[in-house]
Parts: structure tokens; sequence; C-alpha cells
């Protein structure tokens, strides 16, 4: 691969990102677009989500050492005092930081991912006002209520270990106090006696939670980094060995997701007769809290057969997982790992839209695009928050480089892409939006502004997550 291009790849997604900053649209407003979490609503709210600047900021640390680096900080920095302007002073709380819903609480990896945004900058370049801000934010996460049952969904604790982490490492004396390293061992013994083991046909993968065994993909991968930043900060390879495993597991279904090129598939379900009654029994845990461990290998001992629905296939969002694989690869010295790696980008960039962004997925409802007749408009669209994350991964993979700035599209530039239902998504640099088949426009989203426009009553839309409905 050709790490020159790729600089200039990298330059031009956050071009088009920079599309969708918010005023006064120098990226320190936030940056907007549609929310990867609330599919249905978010043609109307666009306002800047933190996850947006995530991955821009975490990259751009990454070039610290390069020629302009100058150019790299400022950028960081600029993208970082959206996160300042927006905490609350009292809570540590960033807003536009839900997990699932808009302004229904908060979601631990949100959170955690913008304290690991402001360590990891505040350790490549020191600022004693990003120290803070990144102090008050984990101190939320900790003591929050709302986020308290995030800390039993493996992928979201685990990237609270990540900044947690970068967080130690950022100050003086780089040594955990007994209560961070309390935080990072729980966390540890909690994933390592969910994963599966060998004997599972499933061997290797992370169930989705403490309440959910279903294996969805993006987040399996989600877990690949943390295991190995874990595995270096303790020094203890049983988190080495962890990761090595779940790459495996990985990188198996990967190549059942298609002969085309390595992309990552959909997810796992697991079946059986009582499964559904012992679901419904672990409901219990709540009223007797001691019973859990229990309740969950009974429902665990009743899943008989996994059944795998290869759609949606990432796009933009397995770039987390190619990094994953790729420090994976470099810690094991196993090229195999690296090579995956950069196959995966070298797919994904296959998506690349004129106006420089990473389209979102094949088969986002679950089935095969043919059978629908093409792509739907959550396919087709290139997410800001899945980009973020190849941003991150590809900057890193820049390094060594000069660093580029932005390369925005030109004014008059257009992404048309046909639909199945006769339907167009049409972005420019200024708006993006739907269009029937009768040439209506269905919804417009006005880049710079918070809201879009549905055109029709929200509540009457079924256009929900590629991965609908929750248990337990």
């Amino acid at each position: 691969m050709n790490i020159s291009s790729l600089n200039k790849v990298v330059a031009s997604i956050e071009g088009w990102m920079a599309t969708y900053f918010h005023p006064p649209f120098d990226g320190s407003g936030g940056i907007g677009g549609p929310i990867a979490t609330y599919w249905a609503s978010s043609p109307y709210m666009v306002g800047p989500y933190v996850m947006n600047s995530y991955g821009l900021i975490r990259g751009l640390c990454a070039r610290a050492q390069d020629d302009n680096a100058g150019e790299a900080r400022k950028r960081a920095e600029q993208l970082a005092l959206y996160y300042l302007r927006s905490q609350d002073p009292t809570s540590g709380f960033v807003v536009c930081c839900w997990g699932e819903d808009p302004f229904a609480g908060n979601g631990l990896v949100q959170q955690a991912s913008v304290v690991a945004a402001l360590w990891d900058l505040h350790r490549t370049w020191p600022n004693r006002e990003v120290a803070r801000a990144a102090e008050k934010c984990w101190q939320s996460c900790l003591t929050n209520p709302s986020m308290r049952a995030d800390w039993t969904t493996h992928n979201m604790a685990l990237r609270a270990c990540e900044a947690l982490i970068l967080g130690i490492q950022a100050r003086r004396d780089r040594k955990p106090s007994p209560q961070e390293k309390v935080i990072l061992q729980r966390v540890g013994r909690q994933v390592a006696k969910a994963q599966w083991g060998e004997t599972s046909p499933m061997a290797g993968a992370i169930p989705q939670s403490l309440s959910d065994d279903d294996l969805i993909m993006p987040y399996q991968g989600k877990c690949l980094y943390p295991l190995l930043a874990l595995a270096k900060f303790l020094q203890n390879p049983i988190y080495l060995d962890m990761a090595r495993r779940l790459a495996e597991f990985i990188g198996q279904n990967m190549r059942i997701a298609g002969e085309d090129g390595p992309l990552l598939c959909g997810k796992y379900r697991g079946e059986g007769e009582g499964l559904n009654k012992a679901r419904r029994l672990y409901r219990f845990r709540r009223v007797l809290p001691f019973l859990e461990p229990k309740l969950r290998r009974r429902r665990q001992g009743k899943i008989a057969r996994w059944s795998l629905n290869p759609w949606p296939q990432w796009l933009a969002r397995g770039l987390d997982t190619a990094r994953g694989f790729y420090h994976l690869g470099q810690a094991l010295e196993e090229p195999r790992y690296v090579s995956l790696a950069l196959a995966m980008v070298q797919k994904a960039l296959q998506f690349q839209t004129p106006l420089g962004g990473l389209r979102n997925t094949l088969g986002f409802f679950g089935e095969d695009p043919e059978s629908i007749g093409g792509l739907v408009w959550q396919d087709a669209v290139a997410v800001p928050r899945w980009n973020s994350y190849a941003v991150q991964f590809l900057h890193e993979l820049a390094a060594g480089t000069p660093v580029l700035e932005p390369i925005r599209p030109p004014q008059d530039l257009k992404d048309v892409v046909a639909l199945a239902n006769n339907k167009r998504l049409v972005e420019n640099v200024d708006e993006l939006c739907l269009v029937d088949g009768q040439g209506k426009v269905s919804w417009r989203i006005h880049k710079g502004y918070r809201w879009g426009r549905p055109f029709r009553p929200i509540f009457q839309w079924n256009e929900g997550a590629s991965f609908a409905g929750r248990r337990c």
C-alpha cells in the first residue's frame, strides 16, 4: 500500500468531514451529520455528535513527529475545543453524548471516548485545561447512575479502560492508583470470564454484554485494541492471548462474509429450546443480584446452535476492527494480521464517495441488497462517526510522512446514488437529501445546521437500526 497516496486519502476524508462543521466552521463548533445510533431520526437531528470528532483528534495526535505537525496540533486543538465548550462544568458530561437515543441519557463509550481523545491530546501536546476537562469527564463515567449498567457491556467497559490507561500515561508518575488498578483488573476479569472457550463453536468470541449473548461483529472488533492496551499496560500476557483468540474468530468470519474481499459481516445470534424462557428468568438478577452468575450460566447453557446473518457488511466502520488487527499483528509479530488490516483498508476505500467520505454498509437491514433491488440510503450514506474511526487509523498508517491539510471537495461536486425502490441519495458540499421515485425530496440535511427537514411525521417512519430489538 502506497503511504503517500494514503496520506491524500485521509486528507480527502477530513475535507469531506469539514463540510459538516458547525459554526464557526473551524471544527470548534463540532461536526454534525447523520447520527448512526438513531437512524430513524438522523435526518432530523443532525447536531454536532461528540463521536464525530473523536477519531480525528486521536489520529492527528499520531502525527506529532511528522513534518507540518504544527498543522496537526492546530486542527486537533480546534476540534477538542468543542468538547471543552460543551462540557457541563458541574457534572463533567459533554452534551450530544447519548448512547442510543438523543437526549435520553449518556453512553459510557461516548463519554469514555471523549476522555480518551482529551488525554491523548494532553499527552501529546500538554494543556492544563484539556487535562481538567478529561478528569471531570472521567469522574462522570465512574459515578453517574445512567452509565452504571454500561460497564457490563464489554466493548464499552474496554473502551473506558483504554481511556483510563491514556489518562495514567499522561501523568508524570505514569503509575495507576489502587482504585485505577482495581478498575482495570475488574474489567479484565469480567471480559476474560465472558470470552467463549476453545470447546465452544464460537471460540474466542466475546458476548455483547453480561445480559446479551449476541455476537455483533463490529463490537467484537472494537474489543481488539483495548485488550492489547490492557496487555501492554498491566504486562499481563493473558489479555494478549485473549486478543489473539478474538482476532482468529473475527478473521474466520470475515472469510464467510464474502469472497471478493475482507469485509466485516453482521451478527451471530444464539438459538435453542428454552432459551427465551432462560432470558426472561435472567431479569430476576435485578431483584436478586447474587443470582446473576447462575442465571447467566443457565441462559448460556440453553444455546444449542448459532445462526449467522452475514448482512450488513461494514465498510467505514470496519476500519476500527482493521486498526485492532494491525496493532495486534505488530505486537505479536504476526504479518497475516497486518496484511488482513491493510486488505480491509483497500476494500473499504473502494467505497469512497466522490466527496471523500466512506460509505456505511452493504445490506443494512440484514438482507442481500440484490434481493431488494439495491442499496438503501443507510447503506450509501457516509456517516461522520464511522469515518472518524477510519481517519484515526489512516493517520496512524500515514505517520512518518508530511501532514497534509484537509482536501475539501469542489463546490460543484455532486454524489448521486441510485437506491432500491427507485430512490436516490444526493450529496454535495452544502446538503444531503433523499429523493423518492416521483422526484420528491423525502428529507434534506442542510450541512452546518443542527436540524434537518424530514418532510413527514417522524413517528410514521420505519427506518430503525440495523440490529433492531433489545433483550433484558
